[in-house]
């Protein structure tokens, strides 16, 4: 008996019991999208609980993006998204990450969303595409000008979101949903990078004409995956910190 491992017996609280029934009636679709649930009343007396269970169940799919309670109204099913819950989680994912690892995961992730873009993207999209390079462009004009805080910000926001529609053009979900998830990672990346490709500039040691996000979308019209992945990798290359490591 002593030499057999300790199996601790598990009590599932009366609250998560209620909470999974709950879970797996709506993935049956027992209710609707949008559809009102039972009272919590109601819900009770189905279960054999008392009401603060059932709340507290409710509780749970609530912070779950399952359903969703309306003060005065009542508790509904709602469409989840993993995108709300990355988008929620991603300031705690956000630690900062070494640039090195940053620029692997973006051109992994990236360049497969431009190939799939390459095949899914409609003409509509591409140009919402294009009218967003346009915006990134006019920031970084700007930035170059200004060099000021406010500029570079203004300069990353865009930049992001360029990307952004480039991730929601693959129309592949899971990928637009990490991009939520990913993109304070991103955000921490541009913030380096932006202000020294900036300082550069303004030295007159590193010039980027034509911009990358301009050949990246080109080759998006072009479906050259080659071009595109080329692009990638010189506008995320480390080479820029060590170039400027030596003029230092």
């Amino acid at each position: 008996m002593n030499d057999k491992k300790s199996m601790k017996i598990t009590h599932i609280s009366a609250v998560e019991q209620v909470c999974e029934s709950l879970k797996q009636s709506i993935l049956a679709e027992e209710w609707q999208i949008g559809e009102k649930l039972p009272s919590e009343s109601s819900l009770a007396e189905l279960y054999g609980v008392n009401r603060l269970t059932v709340r507290m169940a409710l509780q749970k799919l609530n912070t779950l993006g399952v359903v969703e309670t309306k003060v005065g109204e009542g508790t509904y099913v709602k469409k989840f998204s993993l995108g709300d819950i990355f988008y929620d989680i991603s300031d705690f994912f956000s630690s900062k990450k070494p640039i090195d690892e940053i620029y692997s995961l973006r051109m992994l992730i990236e360049v497969e969303c431009c190939r799939l873009a390459m095949i899914h993207a409609t003409d509509h999209e591409l140009d919402l595409l294009k009218k967003q390079l346009d915006r990134y462009l006019t920031a970084r004009k700007e930035c170059q000008e200004k060099g000021t805080d406010e500029s570079i910000q203004a300069l990353v926001e865009e930049d992001l979101i360029f990307h952004y529609h480039i991730f929601r053009i693959s129309h592949n979900t899971v990928y637009a949903d990490l991009f939520l998830l990913i993109k304070n990672i991103i955000r921490q990346y541009l913030l380096e990078i932006i202000p020294r490709k900036n300082n550069l500039w303004i030295e007159k040691k590193y010039n980027e004409d034509p911009d990358k996000h301009v050949i990246i979308y080109n080759a998006l019209l072009e479906k050259d995956l080659a071009a595109c992945k080329q692009a990638y990798n010189e506008a995320l290359s480390l080479n820029l910190m060590k170039d400027e490591k030596k003029d230092s």
